[in-house]
């Protein structure tokens, strides 16, 4: 401790690759501050795209390695008074994570666990089963639970996103040790431009002048995360609102998904009806979340926590249509900001309820409004990182 603040080291990755985890750090390190504390920064990212993230490669290894050193000369060398460490939700990374629980221990640093997604359970009980269900040889598993167990144990602080999550470490870390910090994010500035445009006009369909309607996703472009599944309900959709169109905005990491996405938009004409933007940022972010006029996550992400894209489309108003996974039905209330379906709804489900939401436009607004005060009451970035700080403040003060 030096002037009488707790020194922190944050160990994570920033982006790129956009990640929430790497958004997460970033915006903890850009915009987090209380006098209590001194934040400094442990970078573990690596460039490359997400799909190396939890590999066995000789790059993880060296990076791995390289964190591992540099985190014992920082505590070595600069007083650290508590170690923050988002921890991994696969066996190759996780282990890594573990390594810097122990070493933080071993040089006297008490240390704060994240988790910010919801399958670590499922990794824990069965390490050698993958989320698509293909089992690999463990021989190893005991060991692995072992490691677990001894590290967590180690953990002044575990943080989970929600109180649907809390029950992950039932048996491996005391209840006093876990603490619910929900997601925050910086206010992307849509709020505004959408106030300062026209109330949608949804009645193309029906007779009207309207365009039909505005999708809008934002997230990594993968077949889990929804993109391929809701291309599919927009060729539904076409049939009785034409124009009605899907505005994309992130990059691919499925080569098989992004296949298949190009080969539906040729097949069912759905050149003019499907937008992809890439990444949007600043004030590209801002322009793209006041476009749309639902916002949509059919997510069913083995690692899913609580997407900070549904958070930042609350806070532009964007009533939400997403899937019950993670802890998002703690975050999106159903029929009050949105709509949720089951997390393996088909696409025929999928499409009736855009086409149930984009029917009623001021249920929309209503929506929409009431998201925007959620967001303000609840995950407002500065409330995130309050909550954040009273945990690492709790875990300083245990013996």
């Amino acid at each position: 401790m030096r002037d009488g603040k707790t020194r922190v080291l944050v160990i994570g990755p920033t982006p790129p690759p956009h990640h929430g985890v790497a958004a997460f750090t970033r915006d903890l390190l850009a915009q987090a501050h209380d006098p209590r504390f001194e934040l400094l920064h442990l970078d573990t990212s690596d460039r490359r795209d997400a799909s190396n993230t939890g590999k066995w490669d000789a790059t993880n290894l060296r990076l791995g390695f390289a964190n591992l050193a540099e985190l014992a000369g920082r505590c070595l060398k600069s007083g650290i008074d508590l170690v923050y460490v988002p921890i991994s939700q696969n066996v190759p990374a996780f282990l890594r994570d573990a390594l810097f629980i122990l070493e933080s221990r071993l040089l006297w640093s008490k240390v704060v666990l994240h988790l910010h997604g919801g399958y670590f359970r499922n990794v824990y009980d069965h390490p050698s089963v993958a989320p698509d269900g293909q089992e690999r040889a463990g021989p190893l598993d005991p060991l692995f639970r072992g490691t677990a167990r001894t590290a967590l144990n180690a953990a002044a602080a575990v943080i989970v996103l929600g109180n649907r999550f809390r029950p992950i470490f039932k048996g491996l870390v005391p209840d006093e040790r876990i603490h619910v910090v929900e997601n925050g994010v910086p206010d992307p500035g849509a709020w505004d431009l959408r106030q300062s445009a026209p109330p949608p006009d949804l009645s193309g369909a029906r007779g009207g002048s309207g365009q039909d309607g505005t999708l809008l996703y934002m997230s990594t472009l993968t077949r889990t995360k929804g993109i391929v599944d809701l291309i599919h309900a927009i060729a539904m959709l076409k049939t009785v609102r034409p124009n009605v169109r899907l505005k994309v905005a992130g990059t691919w990491s499925d080569e098989a998904a992004q296949a298949e996405a190009r080969a539906l938009i040729e097949r069912e004409r759905l050149q003019d009806n499907v937008l992809f933007c890439g990444t949007v940022e600043g004030p590209e972010k801002a322009a793209f979340l006041s476009s749309g006029d639902i916002f949509c996550l059919p997510t069913r992400y083995p690692y899913e926590g609580q997407p900070l894209v549904l958070l930042e489309a609350m806070a532009a108003g964007l009533p939400v249509l997403a899937t019950d996974h993670g802890v998002i039905a703690e975050t999106v209330l159903d029929g009050v900001t949105g709509r949720l379906l089951a997390r393996d709804a088909p696409t025929e489900r999928l499409a009736a309820a855009l086409e149930r939401m984009l029917s009623d436009p001021k249920t929309l607004l209503d929506w929409g409004a009431r998201g925007r005060n959620r967001y303000l009451e609840r995950y407002a970035l500065s409330l995130c990182h309050q909550r954040l700080f009273e945990v690492f403040q709790s875990a300083v003060r245990k013996t």
